[in-house]
């Protein structure tokens, strides 16, 4: 993609956006995106793909779900949105990696996002310049995905440890240390 597939901020009823990557979000930060918002507007705009569709023009959500859900939250029809031109596959690349980018995210979605770009076609190394990772974590990560280390994802998923210390167990040959 390059400057060229981006037009101008454009004004996008909401009826007419579909989420092609849904993200459950913790209702606490949902009402202070959707209390910022009120307060001081919307600062960055979201981010669509326009579809041709029978009935008029459709838009793909690429970045952007929280502030869309907060718009629609306030009342809103319409939302500010950048609209650019790319394929699906683009779309969800960018969708993940903004969530990669998210500043408090969650060790599990973490883990996802790099398996969803594993199956997607990309190799370590480009999930790793993706993420902004190291290839070694990528790695760890993705043997944890391959081996089934569920013990482990649960773990990280409850927040009782840290997905570099998952990995480092996993990665363990010795029985104590493993349990």
């Amino acid at each position: 993609m390059n400057s060229s597939d981006i037009d101008e901020i454009q004004l996008i009823p909401i009826e007419r956006i579909t989420v092609i990557n849904p993200r459950v979000r913790n209702k606490k930060i949902f009402k202070e995106i959707v209390s910022n918002i009120a307060e001081l507007g919307l600062k960055k705009p979201i981010t669509v793909t326009r579809q041709d569709d029978a009935d008029g023009p459709r838009y793909a959500l690429v970045c952007g779900q929280g502030r869309l859900e907060a718009y629609q939250a306030l009342g809103q029809h319409e939302i500010p949105a950048q609209v650019i031109v790319a394929d699906t596959e683009d779309c969800m690349v960018m969708s993940l990696v903004e969530n990669l980018a998210r500043r408090q995210h969650r060790a599990i979605d973490l883990l996802h996002d790099i398996e969803g770009l594993k199956r997607r076609g990309y190799n370590d190394i480009t999930i790793a310049r993706k993420t902004g990772l190291t290839i070694e974590y990528v790695k760890g990560v993705l043997r944890l995905l391959k081996n089934g280390e569920h013990r482990l994802l649960r773990a990280v998923e409850a927040g009782q440890m840290p997905v570099s210390i998952a990995v480092e167990i996993a990665g363990a040959t010795d029985a104590e240390t493993q349990t």
